[in-house]
């Protein structure tokens, strides 16, 4: 039996990257293995990861973006932070934002993302990653879309 002593709160970094007013996601390979995130595989997903230790939020967004589509951020901030939950974990995934990158859009771990697409803001797919989706549904919520 596990003690409420022995359970971590995790935090995961996703990146909001914005481009002509669409987004970049990634379809989640259908069979993915459990890396002890959140685990939705064949969903949409922002870039982003787990922080490491030692790492501040904004060195996590630039370094799991670079690891995952070789792009370059340049200029981050901070934007929401959520809480999300599954039967065995928590994570607090913290959002971030940033339209300023540079680099040629890339598939850097095919065993993860089998597929990196921009999409527009008010055309995006069904079956989107759950903290991806809570960022993006502030995101316009805020009213930044046009």
């Amino acid at each position: 039996m596990v003690s409420i002593m022995d359970k971590i709160i995790k935090t995961g970094i996703g990146v909001l990257l914005l481009k002509d007013n669409k987004v970049l996601l990634g379809h989640r390979v259908p069979k993915q293995i459990d890396t002890g995130g959140i685990y939705q595989p064949d969903s949409w997903t922002c870039p982003g990861g787990k922080q490491e230790y030692d790492e501040t939020v904004l060195e996590t967004a630039i370094r799991e973006t670079k690891e995952e589509t070789n792009l370059l951020l340049k200029d981050v901030q901070v934007f929401t932070a959520t809480d999300e939950f599954q039967p065995d974990r928590h994570f607090v995934t913290i959002g971030v934002i940033s339209s300023s990158y540079e680099g040629e859009l890339k598939i850097m771990e095919p065993n993860k993302i089998d597929e990196w697409k921009w999409f527009e803001l008010n055309n995006l797919p069904n079956n989107i990653y759950t903290p991806s989706k809570n960022m993006i549904e502030e995101y316009k919520k805020r009213g930044n879309i046009k």
